[in-house]
């Protein structure tokens, strides 16, 4: 089975129309919206151990290069072109194209192999993380929702 995207439901999904968004959602969310097809069902741990593999051994996960926004501005001075056009090739605006050159943001791994593709560059590399036996909890920097809302205690 699989989560369900608006209830987090662990059920049969199937992938409807809610409010604009294309969501796997239960059959009992569908009501919210259009269906658009069943899906099938996919145990993501069940079908790595059909297949001989092991979810417990190391996972190569892919990141982006360190020097990306060197790489990004040569690219674009050996076509001898401006940011601008230089973002009209690429279909980006211009502020994120001079945001990637200048290392303030990443592009994400989606665009980085779109930008590879187009610029005849290596900006994804292979990074090899060991993942280990039993669910431990990773500790996150990041801000999550909780951190965010405030909880009233009821008198």
């Amino acid at each position: 089975m699989a989560l369900c995207e608006m209830c987090a439901k662990d059920e049969k999904l199937v992938l409807a129309d809610v409010d604009g968004a294309e969501l796997n959602v239960c059959p009992n969310c569908a009501k919210y919206g259009t269906i658009k097809k069943k899906m099938g069902t996919f145990t993501s741990a069940s079908n790595f151990k059909q297949k001989g593999f092991s979810s417990n051994k190391e996972k190569i996960e892919f990141c982006i290069v360190t020097d990306f926004s060197k790489k990004i501005r040569l690219s674009r001075e050996r076509r001898d072109m401006t940011q601008e056009d230089f973002a009209k090739f690429l279909n980006e605006k211009e502020s994120i194209v001079a945001k990637w050159e200048s290392g303030s943001l990443k592009p994400r791994l989606d665009i980085a192999r779109g930008l590879e593709r187009k610029l005849d560059i290596k900006l994804v590399e292979k990074d090899e993380i060991k993942q280990f036996e039993g669910n431990k909890s990773k500790v996150s920097n990041e801000f999550t929702l909780g951190d965010f809302i405030k909880v009233r205690k009821r008198r």
